[in-house]
């Protein structure tokens, strides 16, 4: 039998990559690519001392470590997503009390902060997640020597992206330009400079773009597609993470309102589950024998990598925890 907070969980992950798709079109549609070239030129004509000053500029052009602000925090807000998340939150809160043979009032207190708290986290993470990368990505470019609207281009791609895949944008980047400002160069020295920075599917597009020919404008192009192919990556990715990690905090919720209301034992406790498959994680395989009497409901699970409330225990982790109900 198919869970029904799985099933729900589901439908909610693929709503949340949408949700996260739009706000990022909307985000790279407001993006002012001349305003930002204006400010990559400026920063050429004042030196390498304004870099840290003009890198705080482009950030905030579209986010900015405070997730209250920012175009992209802007274009989040804007879509049904995070009434959708608190929903989500309350309907799984139900389903976890129905459990414990308990209706939960998911607009009781504790039910409401814990559902903010969890909203709150996944996005100031990811919101946290593309600054940096953004930040990282304007320092790069205000070094660079490539005309403004280049480099002012390759900002715009990274919104949305994680730090490490805009560093391997970066790397591509690199490589592109080396190859095109001189076709003839051995293409073998090329790639050896991104080693151990890029990935081999990464590598090998990058060696069919010097082995044809590529000249800037293609270049440009083939970043662009790329960066959309690495942004639907990360949505797929985190929207997948949030939608567990608020899936198990509001089961969590649900078991400790049943139990605060007698449902529950007070002695009741909690078991790590894994997704039993040969994709399983060492780390994660090892939990359930860590905690085999389980833990309670208000205690952490003990982990290879710290304590954990509640699954996941790393990005894409498919770890539950599960009830087991006293006689």
């Amino acid at each position: 039998m198919i869970d029904p907070i799985d099933q729900l969980t589901a439908r909610q992950e693929a709503g949340l990559k949408e949700m996260i798709d739009a706000a990022l079109d909307d985000a790279i549609a407001l993006f002012d690519l001349l305003a930002v070239g204006a400010l990559m030129a400026n920063a050429d004509e004042e030196g390498p001392d304004a870099r840290d000053h003009y890198a705080d500029q482009l950030t905030t052009f579209i986010s900015t470590d405070d997730p209250e602000q920012g175009q992209l925090a802007d274009a989040l807000d804007a879509t049904s997503g995070v009434a959708a998340l608190a929903t989500f939150f309350a309907a799984v809160v139900a389903l976890a009390a129905a459990q414990a043979r308990h209706i939960a009032n998911t607009n009781a207190a504790d039910a409401v902060t814990a559902r903010d708290n969890a909203i709150r986290s996944f996005r100031a993470a990811y919101l946290h997640e593309s600054a940096n990368a953004l930040r990282d990505t304007a320092q790069r470019m205000l070094a660079a020597c490539e005309s403004a609207d280049s480099r002012a281009a390759q900002i715009r791609r990274v919104l949305g992206l994680s730090v490490a895949q805009a560093r391997s944008l970066h790397v591509m980047r690199e490589a592109l330009i080396a190859h095109a400002a001189d076709p003839k160069r051995d293409a073998k020295s090329i790639l050896v400079a991104t080693r151990g920075s890029i990935t081999a599917a990464q590598r090998q597009m990058l060696a069919k773009a010097i082995r044809t020919g590529t000249s800037s404008d293609q270049a440009e192009k083939l970043l662009d597609r790329h960066a959309k192919a690495l942004r639907h990556a990360r949505t797929k990715a985190v929207a997948g993470n949030a939608a567990h990690q608020i899936a198990e905090t509001a089961k969590l919720t649900g078991w400790q309102i049943a139990q605060c209301f007698g449902a529950l034992p007070a002695d009741q406790r909690r078991y790590w589950q894994t997704a039993g498959d040969e994709r399983v994680r060492l780390s994660h395989a090892q939990v359930p024998g860590m905690n085999r009497d389980g833990v309670p409901l208000n205690q952490p699970f003990a982990t290879p990598l710290g304590p954990c409330l509640t699954p996941p225990l790393e990005h894409g982790c498919r770890c539950k925890a599960r009830l087991v109900r006293k006689p």
